[in-house]
Formats: structure tokens, C-alpha cells, sequence
């Protein structure tokens, strides 16, 4: 009997898994890994079946789809190889790049796909393959993003990919605007003030339904963050049931993606004829603490602050009930045929921003706090104090609604058509799909 050793991953090896699963998906990602650290610290030979099983420890069904998506975006080769087993020759897999290039082919192939999963969004019947080499990145471009408020920790992944020179490396000078909402920032996008924007997906769907030609490329985070909160005293108990909403104000900025949510949210619990609605113009905080409403819409991070404050709240999720899209990175149906080689250089930079945002917690506070200076945006916490804050969101936006079978499967960003088509039903026949159709 013959004895074979084989190499087999280990915890020291996770980040270089890490490193490629924000362009392929984890299993993928492990697989790819695999083959890369046996060429560079093992052994330059392929690898078999029965090697990349044992040092994946992953089952036969697994490696053999990983292996086949790798194969299709050129990430491996494969080959077989003679020895004294009798019958068919045993086919094996080898990386054909080092890493560096193997890593930048991941970002750049997932980029290219996340562009025409895009094309789905148009009339165009024009299609990218995720391995093309197609064009090639721009020479000093020109970019401008429209976020959709001022600089936080939901932004975190386009500022670590700005600090790491993610955006300039692939011929970009990316510019940052700050806006007030979603529909701020598709504003920018529609006046070409802007080249791509961060908007919410219900945002960015009644646009696309009032004849904006605007289409969501990727998830910045896979589900809205949308939260309903109010002061403890405002409810009969811990805040569990949609029907405890019942004869309360609540307060929500009108037409802003928050309202859009939560109007949905109150619609499809058939609770929206039992509340008033209060229009807020901003400072939702400084309304509840005041008395002026019972309950406002917001962010997730919105009652936790406050918490973190030392004030009771009580709060409620919209993703728990109705898992919807969460902020899209969206451009123009024109510069999505006409500027294609800056989308896919900022997606790659911002699959790479992803990627050490979330391995990296020192950088996410270290590119916030830079971004926080050059905005100038301290609100009298101090730079340092906000800068952690936001970090700390940004990890927990990840854990909560950045993270899904979608991302584990296929990598960032990924938009699945099934859940914006689930959106625009539900927006529509609540009637909040038309900006028509709202009643104040």
C-alpha cells in the first residue's frame, strides 16, 4: 500500500482565503487557496482530486463545482498526468499565476460579472464574461461617487479602498459628495453631477418606475438596515410586535428611503391607518427625545447610539420581517455602455476595499477617522470618538446584513434579481412605488 502525504490548510492560512472570497464565495475562495499556497510552499506538481479533498476538507460535491467555476474564469488549469495506477490518466489543477496576479484576476473577473449581471437592468442584450479580458482599466480617470449621506462606517469598504490605493492602482481618481439621502445622490447620478451613487434599493426602484434610467450594479450591503425605535416608555412592554405601533406618532423623513421602509413595513403589517404620521426634516433624535413623536424611522445603528448613550430604547428591525435590498451602488444605463472599464475598475477596487475592511478593523477606523478630517465632520465627539463609532457600525452592519448565502456563495456585492422584482411588488401594491401615488 502506498502512503501519500498531503498539505492541508490551517487557521495561519485564513487569510488568504479571506483575501480571495470577496471575488469568489468561500468555497471557491478555500479551493483556490488551496492550490496556490501547495504551488508556492509544497510542491509545484498539480494537485488531484484526493489532494485538494484533504487539504480543503471539503466533500467531493464541493471541490468538483469550485473547481469547475475556477476553471471557467481561467483561475486554474487543469491536465492529467501519468502514473502507475492502471486505466484513464488522473486528471490534477494548478494555479497558471502567482498570487498577486491570481488575486487581481478574482477581483477584476468578479467585477466584469458583477457589470453584466447589471446588463439584467436594461434592454441591452449585450453581455460581459466574467473571465473576457475585454478592455482594459483606464488611464487616469476621472469618478465621481455620490454617497447618500455625509461619510460614516457604512462607507467604510469605498474609503479603505481609497487609503489603499485600490481605486488609483486600477486608473481611477475617485472623488467623494456627500449628499442628504438616497434621493439626493440619484439626483447627482441623473444631472451627471456624479458617475455612480450609494442609494437605498426602494430608492432607487421608484426612480427606475418615474423613467429614471438608473441601474443598481451591486449590494453594498445584501439587506436594508431600516429600523423602527422609540423611547421605552412608549410601549406597553419590550417593542415585539408590529400592532404595538398602534395610535403612536411616528416620525419619518418624507420620501427618504428610511420613510419608503417603513411606510412598507407598517403597510404590509396593516398597521398604517393606525398611526400618524409625523414629517421630520431631519434630527429623528432630537424629535423623539422631545416628545414631539413616539417613534421614528432610521437606521439599525440609530437606537444603538442611543443605547450606547445611556438612553432606554426599544427598537425593531424591517429585515427581520421582509428581507429587501439593502444600499446599492448604482449608475446611468449610458455609462454603463459607454463607461465600462472605469465600472469594473471600481468595482475591483471597492471587491478589494471590501475585502480588508472587514479583515482589518484598524483600517476601517483608521480610513473613517482620515475621511472624518477631510470632511471636517467632528459634531463635537471628536474625530478619534466618531471614528470609532463608525467602525464599530461597519462591523456590525457586516455581521448583520452584509454576510449572506448569496456573498458566501458568490462574493460581494452580488445582486439577485429575485429580491428587487420581490421589492417592486411589494412597493407597488402598497402604492409607494409611484411618487405619485404616496399620500401625505
Amino acid at each position: 500500500m502506498r502512503v501519500q502525504a498531503f498539505p492541508v490548510l490551517g487557521e495561519d492560512d485564513r487569510p488568504v482565503i479571506d483575501r480571495l472570497a470577496g471575488g469568489l464565495g468561500e468555497t471557491s475562495a478555500t479551493v483556490l487557496s488551496y492550490l496556490l499556497l501547495r504551488n508556492e510552499e509544497f510542491s509545484a506538481e498539480a494537485a488531484s482530486l484526493l489532494a485538494i479533498r484533504v487539504g480543503t476538507g471539503l466533500n467531493r460535491k464541493a471541490v468538483r463545482d469550485a473547481l469547475s467555476r475556477l476553471e471557467d474564469r481561467e483561475l486554474v488549469e487543469t491536465t492529467t498526468v501519468r502514473d502507475e495506477t492502471p486505466g484513464r490518466p488522473p486528471t490534477v489543477w494548478r494555479t497558471p499565476r502567482d498570487r498577486q496576479d491570481t488575486v487581481e484576476s478574482v477581483y477584476e473577473g468578479h467585477a466584469r460579472g458583477l457589470v453584466s449581471r447589471a446588463r439584467r437592468f436594461t434592454d441591452s442584450d449585450m453581455s460581459t464574461s466574467a473571465a473576457a479580458v475585454a478592455s482594459e482599466y483606464p488611464t487616469n480617470a476621472d469618478v465621481s461617487l455620490a454617497l447618500n449621506w455625509r461619510p460614516n462606517g457604512l462607507h467604510a469598504p469605498l474609503f479603505v479602498a481609497e487609503e489603499r490605493g485600490a481605486y488609483e492602482e486600477r486608473g481611477l481618481s475617485l472623488r467623494f459628495d456627500a449628499n442628504r439621502g438616497s434621493r439626493d445622490a440619484l439626483d447627482a447620478l441623473r444631472s451627471d453631477d456624479a458617475d455612480i451613487a450609494v442609494s437605498g434599493a426602494a430608492t432607487v426602484l421608484r426612480a427606475r418606475a418615474n423613467g429614471e434610467p438608473v441601474v443598481p450594479v451591486a449590494l453594498l450591503f445584501q439587506h436594508a438596515m431600516t429600523a423602527l425605535y422609540g423611547l421605552e416608555s412608549a410601549f406597553d412592554g419590550p417593542f415585539e410586535r408590529v400592532d404595538q405601533l398602534r395610535g403612536l406618532r411616528i416620525g419619518t423623513p418624507p420620501t427618504s428611503e428610511t420613510d419608503l421602509l417603513g411606510r412598507l413595513f407598517l403597510s404590509q403589517a396593516d398597521v398604517l391607518t393606525d398611526v400618524e404620521l409625523v414629517e421630520l426634516r431631519g434630527e429623528e433624535r432630537d424629535a423623539l427625545l422631545s416628545g414631539t413623536v413616539d417613534v421614528v424611522t432610521g437606521s439599525f445603528s440609530d437606537p444603538r447610539q442611543l443605547r450606547s448613550d445611556g438612553i432606554p430604547v426599544e427598537s425593531i428591525l424591517v429585515a427581520e420581517q421582509f428581507p429587501l435590498p439593502g444600499p446599492a451602488l448604482v449608475t446611468t444605463a449610458r455609462n454603463l455602455s459607454e463607461r465600462e472599464s472605469e465600472l469594473v475598475a471600481f468595482l475591483a477596487g471597492t471587491t478589494e476595499g471590501w475585502t480588508a475592511a472587514r479583515t482589518n478593523p484598524t483600517r476601517v477606523r483608521d480610513a473613517i477617522e482620515e475621511r472624518k478630517v477631510k470632511a471636517r465632520d467632528v459634531e463635537g465627539d471628536g474625530v478619534e470618538r466618531r471614528a470609532d463609532r463608525e467602525r464599530h457600525t461597519f462591523e456590525e452592519a457586516v455581521s448583520e446584513f452584509g454576510v449572506t448565502d448569496t456573498v458566501r456563495k458568490g462574493g460581494w456585492g452580488r445582486n439577485r434579481m429575485e429580491a428587487w422584482d420581490r421589492l417592486k411588488t411589494a412597493l407597488e401594491q402598497v402604492g409607494l412605488l409611484s411618487p405619485d401615488e404616496v399620500e401625505r
